[in-house]
């Protein structure tokens, strides 16, 4: 109830209409996400192009024009680490 934002965007009725899809991806428009979060880190997107072995190996694998990005970009910063 104290999260008015999350009415202002229609949340609970995207919640009733896709609750438990594998298939929905949800982009974080803010200032970061804390991904290592114990609420969040096991249901984190992660980048499959990216992911296991290639996280960490310095290379665009996908190209998709990021280096390493697993769990997303952070444009302000030009890096792959979406921290806030």
């Amino acid at each position: 109830a104290k999260q008015w934002g999350m009415a202002d965007i229609g949340v609970h009725e995207a919640w009733v209409t896709t609750k438990g899809s594998q298939e929905i991806v949800v982009a974080v428009i803010d200032t970061g996400v804390d991904y290592t979060h114990d609420d969040l880190a096991a249901n984190i997107w992660r980048n499959p192009g990216e992911s296991g072995s290639l996280a960490t190996n310095g290379i665009d694998d996908d190209k998709n024009g990021f280096v390493d990005d697993v769990v997303g970009w952070d444009f302000a910063k030009n890096d792959n680490k979406p921290f806030d």
